[in-house]
């Protein structure tokens, strides 16, 4: 019905809006940034993986705080936890746990060491410029990415200007406060680019509050000749409750140190080194505490320390890309107390080399790729992939991809390493007249997946086959439409049964109007059928997000915006211990200077 209207609206748009209703092109486009989150950078056209990119204008739409609020609207992915802003969430991408999708922040792995868990959570939404998610397995490139990765890119200092920056702030239900400060600029050779901000709330749910506290600083020196340093931390410290029970309450604290450091290097016109020194250092304290009273029952704490860095040559040739690295991380986690089930310490060397080309033949691009690593603990695992693509025209594009690929779930616990092979299948087109069409098939076999019921004793089997189609409209009368729709059909093994926590359906919807008096209004819309005993699919989840900038042009400018989430109080939650929240408001203002 939804492609129906749109063909319908867009079939009379030429004769009634001025409008730019050209042909859409690929999602990259022909002169656009390359795509890196193959580690093999590369336009569209040669792009084999299931990737999708969020570029800065549409993160700036939705009025995000933190990382979840961005993927949210991302189709192919599903979270679990839709709560209270800064508290914790749990992702998946075409049904992959959480603890298979490896999430980096400029290229450093931010998944814990004791469960493999991404907090997405603190990571906040000023800091990034753009996200580049890989859907399936990405471990020919990356190591232990079984579901997937989610590459975080982080903003670059401004270059026109010394001194330009961001205030901000808003307020919403149960007090959710969002206080975010910017500055950035380049003067002669060194750029600068500095955040901090405070995100916390009383919380939404019962015993869902929380506070996160951020500091971000990135430093870059182009250097005389050609060629940059860049230098990036992020500095978070956060506070969530995340179970409320009639006598008890389960809450966590955290801190966090990402840091890296980055050199590129073009050694000619046609070969590129990069290298970088990455660590993160966290430590995570779980606790349960008596209702009422607050008195401390019991308590667990994680300490995780990483250090390590990377190397990689590229080489481009006039029909050939060639991508070599290497990759080595010392790792350690420490657990103390009875909340954190696990081994006291534990700590690895890994190892990881790997091998990327890039063959254009005519209208072909081939794909060929693999990576071994020594893990230091879940064993030597070698991780083959091969892609290509075919350019049916200028602006339509055939996909088929295959990999083999694997996640360390545990750092502390046995036999936690699970293997998939997948295989996809897809076409993107902007042949259709005013739309952009996107369509892919997915295989996903999975082995030695451990049971969340029985730990270390009892592994399983899944198999995941789905596809995901996406629909983008050009702008009419100002306004373009999103759909995006994923299916799953997951099973223990080719002939068991259906696996109840992986949603088979998921709608994502989204209505956008900006106009050029600079003011915008997005609409949009979630649905997941999660299909299992205590959870709940109700209704679609609606949420609206409005802006206006007023632009001065000796000052900058001034933008008043505000969200309505979830309007109509819609139910949507794998477990009824983690509820999605209700319908809550949020207004604040930005000044651009």
């Amino acid at each position: 019905m939804l492609l129906t209207v749109a063909l319908c609206l867009l079939t009379v748009a030429p004769a009634i809006c001025d409008d730019d209703v050209s042909t859409v092109e690929l999602f990259n486009g022909s002169g656009a940034e390359l795509v890196s989150a193959s580690r093999s950078p590369r336009p569209a056209s040669q792009t084999a993986e299931n990737i999708t990119v969020v570029t800065a204008d549409e993160i700036a739409a939705l009025n995000a705080h933190n990382l979840p609020d961005i993927l949210y609207a991302i189709t192919g992915i599903q979270l679990e936890i839709i709560g209270t802003p800064g508290a914790n969430t749990n992702i998946e991408i075409q049904g992959s746990d959480f603890d298979h999708v490896l999430v980096l922040i400029d290229n450093v792995p931010i998944n814990s060491l004791s469960d493999n868990f991404p907090d997405l959570a603190a990571i906040p939404a000023q800091i990034i410029d753009r996200i580049e998610i890989v859907k399936g397995a990405a471990s020919s490139s990356w190591g232990s990415a079984l579901g997937g990765v989610i590459n975080v890119i982080t903003k670059m200092p401004q270059q026109d200007s010394a001194i330009g920056g961001t205030v901000s702030g808003s307020y919403g239900t149960r007090e959710t406060l969002d206080g975010r400060v910017e500055a950035t600029g380049t003067v002669d050779r060194l750029g600068y680019y500095l955040t901090a901000g405070q995100l916390r709330s009383d919380g939404l749910r019962p015993n869902n509050q929380s506070n996160l506290k951020s500091l971000y600083g990135k430093l870059h020196y182009e250097l005389p000749v050609r060629g940059g340093i860049t230098l990036s931390t992020l500095y978070t410290t956060k506070k969530t409750g995340i179970i409320d029970l009639p006598v008890l309450h389960v809450n966590d604290q955290k801190r966090e140190l990402v840091s890296s450091l980055a050199l590129q290097l073009p050694v000619d016109t046609r070969l590129t080194l990069d290298a970088a020194l990455r660590t993160r250092q966290s430590d995570m304290e779980m606790f349960v505490v008596s209702t009422p009273g607050g008195a401390l029952l019991q308590s667990g704490l994680e300490e995780d320390n990483s250090t390590g860095g990377s190397m990689k040559l590229s080489w481009q040739g006039e029909w050939q890309l060639i991508v070599a690295g290497v990759d080595y991380d010392h790792v350690r986690v420490r657990m103390l107390g009875g909340l954190l089930p696990g081994e006291a310490a534990r700590g690895a060397d890994r190892i990881g080399v790997y091998l990327n080309d890039t063959l254009t033949i005519g209208d072909f691009a081939v794909t060929p790729s693999a990576r071994f690593d020594w893990t230091g603990f879940g064993g030597n695992r070698f991780s083959p992939s091969f892609g290509i693509t075919y350019a049916l025209s200028e602006n339509s594009l055939l996909r088929g991809y295959t990999a083999r690929g694997y996640s360390l779930t545990s750092l502390n616990r046995a036999d936690s390493t699970e293997k998939v092979w997948t295989s996809q299948f897809g076409i993107e087109s902007g042949e259709v007249p005013y739309l952009w069409l996107k369509a892919t098939l997915f295989r996903n076999d999975t082995w030695d997946v451990l049971s969340n019921e029985q730990r270390n004793t009892v592994q399983k089997r899944q198999l995941k086959l789905g596809g995901e189609f996406e629909l983008r409209t050009v702008p009419v009368f100002h306004t373009s439409l999103g759909v995006g729709y994923t299916y799953i059909h997951a099973t223990e093994g080719a002939n068991g049964p259906q696996v109840s926590s992986i949603p088979m359906q998921t709608l994502k919807l989204g209505l956008r109007y900006r106009d050029p008096s600079q003011l915008q209004a997005q609409v949009t819309g979630y649905y997941i059928d999660w299909d299992a005993p205590t959870g709940k699919s109700r209704g679609m989840l609606w949420d609206l997000h409005l802006s206006k900038a007023f632009e001065y042009s000796d000052f900058g400018s001034i933008e008043i915006f505000g969200s309505l989430r979830n309007i109509f109080n819609g139910q949507q939650y794998l477990s009824d211990f983690y509820k999605n929240t209700g319908r809550w408001a949020e207004a604040g203002v930005r000044c651009h200077f």
